[in-house]
C-alpha cells in the first residue's frame, strides 16, 4: 500500500533575530519568501499546510491552516518543533503518513529536493533529514512520519523544543546533501537582518546554464543589447582551429567585438589539452576588477578550464558577492566541480536552465530580473 505525504511551510516564528519582522513576508526579486516557497510546494501535487504562530498569514488557495497546538507555560511559541508536531497531528487526521517541512526563511528552496529526499524513506523510517557539507543537520527541512507525534508531544509538554533530541529517540536517517544530489543553496536561511541585506536587498545576478548549442551566448547578446549599462567582464571564444583539429580558446574584454588583443587561455580537442592559467590570473582578474557601479559584468563562459587558476576562481565568486549585476553563462557538465557548484548555489544568483525549447521563457525571466536592477538602483 503506497504511502501518502504532505508538505508544510513553517511560518510560526516571531522573527526575533530579524527585529520582530515577519520573515514570510520579506521580499526578494519582487516576491515574498512565502510566495516563492508556496510556488515550489504546489509543484509537488501533495496536500500543503501552512503552520502559523506569532503572525496570521494569508493562506494560499487549496492549502490548510495549522495553528500551534502546543505553547509554553507563559503562552510563548515553542518554535519549529511545535509547528511540525501540530502539522503532523493535522496530517494524520487527513489520512497522511508523513510530511515534508520547509521553513519560511529559506526562499531558495526548490521542489526537486522533496523527490530526492523521498527516495531515502523506508518502511521503518520515522524521519529523514539532510546534513550539509559543514556538518549541520537540517532538521527543519526534513521528512517526518506521523509516528513521531507521541514523542514530540511529550517533549514539548516537558519544555523540550530541540528537534534533534527527539529524533535521536526515533528511527532517524541523516543523508548528506551531496549523496542525495541536493543543492545546498536550498538550505540558505535568511533569519538575520544582515543576511537579508546581503542576499536579498541587493541585485540578483543572472546565470544561464545549458548544453553546448543551447544558445547561452546568443541570449547574453540579446540581453546586453537591451541595457544602457556599461558592459564589463570577459568573453571566451574559439578563434582558431588548426589542421589537426585542435581548437584554440581565447579571452577578451566583453565590451569589445574586436578580438585582436585576445589572449589564448587553452587548447581543446574533445577534451582540454592545455590551459594557460596565467592568462586567467592576469587578464581574467583584471577584467573582473575594472568594473564600474553603473555597469553589468558579463562572464561568458564559466567552466572547468580555469579551475587551476585559484585567484581567478576566487575573483569570480567575489564578483557574485557584490551588487554590480552579472550576466553569466555556466557550463553544463555531468562531472562534479566544486567551483561550479559554489556558483550555482550562490544565494545572490538566479540559475536559469536553458534548452532549445525554453529560450523565450528564459529570456522573459531574465528581462524581469534586469528590470529589478534599475528599480533597486533608484531606491538607494
Amino acid at each position: 500500500m503506497s504511502k501518502k505525504y504532505g508538505c508544510v511551510l513553517l511560518a510560526g516564528g516571531k522573527g526575533s533575530r530579524m527585529g520582530g519582522t515577519n520573515k514570510a513576508e520579506l521580499i526578494i526579486n519582487g516576491q515574498t519568501f512565502a510566495g516563492m516557497i508556496e510556488a515550489e510546494l504546489d509543484q509537488t501535487g501533495m496536500p500543503c499546510y501552512m503552520s502559523q504562530g506569532a503572525y496570521d498569514q494569508e493562506i494560499p488557495e487549496g492549502w490548510t491552516k495549522v495553528t500551534d497546538l502546543y505553547q509554553g507555560s507563559d503562552g510563548q511559541y515553542l518554535g519549529p518543533a511545535a509547528g511540525i508536531c501540530s502539522s503532523l497531528v493535522q496530517a494524520e487526521k487527513d489520512g497522511l503518513d508523513g510530511i515534508f517541512c520547509v521553513p519560511c526563511d529559506a526562499p531558495f528552496f526548490e521542489a526537486g529536493m522533496i523527490g530526492k529526499l523521498q527516495q531515502f524513506i523506508t518502511e521503518d523510517t520515522d524521519a529523514v533529514c539532510i546534513r550539509t557539507s559543514g556538518g549541520h543537520i537540517q532538521t527543519v527541512f526534513g521528512w517526518y512520519s506521523v509516528h513521531c507525534i507521541g514523542l514530540m508531544v511529550k517533549a514539548l509538554q516537558n519544555g523540550n523544543r530541540k528537534l534533534i533530541s527527539v529524533l535521536e529517540q526515533l528511527s532517524f536517517r541523516v543523508i548528506d546533501a551531496a549523496d542525495a544530489g541536493i543543492s545546498e543553496r536550498c538550505f540558505t536561511n535568511i533569519n538575520r537582518r544582515e543576511d537579508y541585506e546581503k542576499y536579498c536587498k541587493g541585485r540578483l545576478h543572472i546565470v544561464i546554464e545549458g548544453k553546448k548549442g543551447a544558445g547561452k551566448t546568443t541570449l547574453i547578446d540579446r540581453l546586453i543589447s537591451e541595457t544602457d549599462r556599461r558592459i564589463c567582464g570577459y568573453r571566451t571564444k574559439i578563434l582558431k582551429t588548426d589542421a589537426e583539429g585542435y581548437r584554440h580558446v581565447y579571452m577578451y574584454p566583453a565590451d569589445k567585438s574586436d578580438t585582436t588583443a585576445a589572449q589564448e587561455i587553452g587548447i581543446t580537442r574533445r577534451r582540454i589539452i592545455s590551459v594557460n592559467d596565467e592568462v586567467f590570473e592576469d587578464l581574467g582578474v583584471k577584467l573582473l576588477s575594472d568594473v564600474c557601479d553603473d555597469g553589468v559584468i558579463v562572464m561568458d563562459e564559466i567552466g572547468y578550464m580555469e579551475t587551476g587558476a585559484e585567484c581567478f576562481c576566487r575573483k569570480v565568486i567575489e564578483t557574485f558577492d557584490r551588487d554590480i549585476p552579472v550576466i553569466a553563462a555556466i557550463k553544463d557538465t555531468e562531472k562534479e566541480y566544486r567551483y561550479l557548484q559554489l556558483i550555482k548555489e550562490h544565494p545572490k544568483i538566479q540559475l536559469l536552465r536553458l534548452n532549445e525549447d525554453n529560450r523565450e521563457e528564459v529570456y522573459q525571466t531574465a528581462r524581469r530580473i534586469m528590470e529589478t536592477w534599475e528599480d533597486r538602483g533608484k531606491s538607494r
